[in-house]
């Protein structure tokens, strides 16, 4: 389920009931566009979630170095089309990220 748009933590205890087990939480495009960053409210919203039991997929413009932003957090998997599509050496910006998820979350990735 994606997350987007106008939802509440009362939805999201409700889905978990239902036997959702993973969203996606997406920070909107013209939202990075615009420069916002992922704030305390983001992070505090993907916490509560994963309190709930949720494990999340996240997106919207994710780098390697916003990897530490999301330590506390049930992450199931990052989405990162833009960091490597983008990108003037995506090999490069690939082994980053697991660099990043290795040393955050301990765990080798291929």
């Amino acid at each position: 389920m994606e997350l987007f748009g106008n939802w509440t933590l009362d939805d999201a205890r409700d889905w978990y009931r239902t036997g959702v087990r993973q969203a996606i939480y997406h920070r909107g495009r013209d939202a990075q566009a615009s420069g916002q960053q992922w704030g305390e409210a983001d992070l505090a919203r993907m916490k509560a979630l994963s309190d709930i039991g949720l494990e999340l997929s996240i997106t919207g413009g994710i780098t390697p170095a916003d990897l530490p932003l999301f330590r506390d957090i049930n992450v199931k998997a990052f989405i990162a089309g833009r960091a490597l599509a983008g990108a003037a050496h995506p090999a490069q910006v690939a082994a980053e990220f697991h660099a990043q998820i290795d040393a955050i979350w301990g765990e080798k990735h291929a």
